[in-house]
């Protein structure tokens, strides 16, 4: 038996897997699948413990519907189970995740939707003449398996956690190689992270000081409408070539 490492004990301790249960249950705590897991919680989390330490976790078990928020968009929501899953490996995971995002960008970071939305683009547009507002065209759908699993790899060192991780990403596909499903706690993460490097691009090496980014939703801030420009063409091409998307 391969000797496990100190995140994903940590990741399989029982009261992390409580917690991430008691997270994962919140806003349906009266739905079927909510009231069955709970119904026999002790042995479920047990199991969950012993799949998350082997390494042979149930993933991909999507219940597939659609919303419109106002486009079309389709969700893929993960069984019940798996759902504790991913907030037991986020709870524990999310720190790490942290340390890479720089201030501007606001998904999946605590307090940070409520701040951007309460002032940080309105400051931002009275302080300078124009602005470029950017997404990527069906995101989630675009995004390569082989480049996030790249990505983690380059910040988690723990194979048993990144084997986990690979195992979701492949659970699902929109395209060949592509894709992470709307709908799951760990697809939020690992898309921000996706675009981290984009956000550094943006900071460092372009010098926009004016720059919020909500998942793939970004807006830069300037007073010299061609440095727009210049940056729209930058960033084209970075994501083209560093992260395969378009």
């Amino acid at each position: 038996m391969k000797r496990k490492n100190n995140l994903l004990l940590t990741i399989a301790d029982p009261d992390n897997l409580r917690l991430a249960f008691w997270k994962a249950r919140k806003g349906k705590s009266w739905s079927k699948p909510v009231r069955a897991y709970r119904a026999d919680l002790d042995a479920n989390l047990m199991l969950l413990r012993e799949q998350i330490l082997s390494g042979e976790v149930q993933v991909g078990r999507y219940h597939f519907f659609k919303i419109y928020d106002p486009k079309e968009r389709q969700i893929c929501a993960p069984s019940f189970g798996e759902q504790v899953l991913h907030h037991a490996l986020m709870n524990i995971c999310h720190s790490r995740l942290e340390k890479v995002q720089v201030f501007d960008s606001y998904a999946c970071r605590k307090g940070k939707r409520y701040l951007c939305r309460s002032g940080t683009g309105k400051n931002y547009t009275r302080r300078y003449r124009y602005f470029l507002k950017l997404d990527v065209k069906k995101f989630f759908d675009t995004i390569h398996h082989n480049v996030a699993k790249t990505q983690l790899a380059r910040l988690f060192r723990d194979q048993d956690v990144l084997d986990i991780f690979y195992q979701i990403i492949d659970s699902y596909e929109a395209h060949p190689d592509r894709g992470v499903p709307i709908g799951n706690l760990t697809s939020q993460y690992f898309a921000n992270h996706y675009l981290s490097g984009l956000d550094h691009f943006i900071k460092e090496k372009l010098r926009i000081k004016a720059y919020v980014r909500y998942m793939d939703d970004m807006v830069l801030w300037h007073n010299d409408k061609d440095v727009l420009k210049q940056a729209w063409r930058a960033i084209k091409n970075m994501l083209k070539t560093s992260c395969n998307a378009s």
